[in-house]
């Protein structure tokens, strides 16, 4: 696989107003990239955009909102003739109690995390292919993609489906010459991993967590994952058999009284 820097690229980074997406922003600027980010916080993205105001073009937008996408894609289309990379980081996290069922929490969650990265790329995927510097498409899924972990219905369940939707959409768009990486992060220190409230595994700052995203997107992988030990935790339970899993999981419930 070619190894192609992340360097004087026109980048769409969206979910930049926090966390990963802002540092993964702030590192593009650095290394030259000319930036478009987009979150729904216009005040933390118009900061961002004052530390660099030649490089980085500002696009408000609720991925959520099934009428983002017209917005999205007129507004793109204002600011730049082609997109080289589309870094789909936008996400949100909340977790089931399944002694108080709530279907419309696993509907938020699936709305950002799927529709929404669906959404996003209808809004950019002509720019993409107007691009002469082997266009990119990066979506962030999750380690808990890997198999079902308590509480996770609503998260892990997106982040798989994330997983299904890039894999078949990396074939399709492999004749438009559109390549497609799919990353698998584990816990890195953010403020949405930060309302959560029990232990998390070799948990990685988020500095961390953007260098080796980079590492990954410049050499082309098709998935990119970390931290090491977790990520093989996860895939050994995920080959165990199936009633070994299933003890497995349960090991990991939380004893709620």
């Amino acid at each position: 696989m070619a190894h192609i820097p992340l360097e004087n690229r026109t980048v769409w980074i969206t979910g930049a107003s926090s966390g990963i997406g802002r540092s993964m922003a702030q590192k593009l600027i650095q290394s030259g990239n000319r930036l478009i980010i987009t979150a729904r916080n216009e005040t933390a993205l118009t900061a961002l955009k004052q530390s660099a105001p030649d490089q980085v073009e500002v696009v408000v937008a609720d991925i959520a909102d099934s009428n983002s996408i017209a917005h999205m894609r007129e507004s793109l289309r204002a600011l730049t003739d082609h997109i080289d990379t589309v870094i789909l980081n936008a996400g949100t996290c909340e977790y089931l109690d399944v002694s108080n069922y709530d279907t419309d929490l696993v509907e938020r969650v699936i709305q950002v995390n799927l529709l929404g990265m669906s959404r996003c790329i209808q809004a950019s995927l002509e720019l993409l292919k107007s691009s002469s510097k082997h266009p990119h498409i990066v979506g962030v899924s999750s380690a808990a993609a890997l198999t079902g972990l308590p509480r996770a219905e609503a998260y892990g369940a997106s982040k798989a489906a994330v997983v299904s939707f890039l894999e078949s959409l990396g074939l399709d768009l492999n004749r438009y010459g559109v390549d497609v990486s799919i990353i698998y992060p584990g816990f890195v220190e953010t403020p949405l991993t930060d309302r959560n409230d029990f232990s998390m595994p070799f948990l990685m700052d988020v500095d961390t967590a953007v260098s080796l995203m980079i590492e990954g997107i410049e050499k082309r992988k098709i998935k990119i994952t970390f931290p090491r030990r977790l990520i093989w935790s996860l895939k050994l339970m995920a080959a165990l058999p199936e009633k070994l899993r299933f003890r497995a999981g349960l090991s990991m419930v939380r004893n709620t009284g």
